[in-house]
């Protein structure tokens, strides 16, 4: 079971929450997809490097053995 710090920071983190409006809650949600999408983004390009990177070093392995 909970203890009651937990509860009282819960309390705390979710009180401004309740108080929001609709717009505002929407805003915060949209917030949070913007950056998933941001992480989301970057991943991919971080990974599209590392392909494209590795694929080149083969590559270069392959014609520096071929001759």
């Amino acid at each position: 079971m909970l203890n009651k710090h937990v509860l009282t920071v819960l309390l705390i983190v979710l009180l401004p929450l309740v108080g929001c409006s609709s717009s505002d809650k929407q805003n915060i949600k949209d917030g949070f997809t913007e950056i998933g999408h941001a992480t989301r983004d970057a991943t991919k390009a971080t990974g599209h490097f590392f392909r494209d990177t590795t694929k080149d070093a083969i590559q270069n392995a392959k014609e520096a053995t071929s001759d």
